[in-house]
């Protein structure tokens, strides 16, 4: 199993140069899975993608239109990943159950629940049926000068 530990730029502001490098990046991004894929079938793309896949990730989905996380040209990019023959193992397991990663440090966004989910696993085709188990583990995120972000675990045989 080839493991690929990634952080995707933010982006934002949307109408700047960040949020063009994001793109650039992500097509970078693309074609290296596109060669990879070609010599091995078992590939695991973990990380912080800060991309929100779909409206169940994030807690108001309305206020994050216009933002590099959430935007559709952003959006497909990650389909893009996707229709390579990677599956999202969060989703994968757990169906349309919650599971936010990352929350504001500002506004109250933890103790509200105002979350969403940019932190993923993308797996291969092959690796889909070795997936135990995968979670958010909420834990590390309540505690004393937490980081914004809490893990996501990902359990195989």
């Amino acid at each position: 199993i080839q493991l690929i530990n990634i952080y995707t730029p933010n982006g934002n502001p949307v109408a700047t140069e960040k949020y063009n490098y994001k793109i650039n990046w992500l097509d970078s991004l693309i074609n290296l899975l596109k060669r990879l894929s070609k010599t091995n079938e078992n590939i695991i793309l973990g990380g912080d993608f800060n991309i929100i896949p779909s409206a169940e990730d994030v807690y108001n989905p309305k206020s994050f239109e216009d933002d590099a996380l959430f935007k559709l040209e952003i959006r497909k990019k990650l389909r893009e990943i996707i229709n390579l023959g990677f599956h999202d193992a969060y989703r994968h397991v757990n169906g349309e159950k919650e599971g936010y990663t990352f929350w504001n440090y500002m506004q109250g966004a933890w103790q509200k629940n105002n979350g969403m989910r940019i932190d993923h696993f993308l797996v291969s085709n092959s690796v889909l049926n070795n997936i135990q188990n995968v979670q958010i583990n909420k834990h590390p995120r309540g505690r004393t000068k937490p980081s914004d972000h809490t893990p996501i675990e990902l359990e195989l045989t």
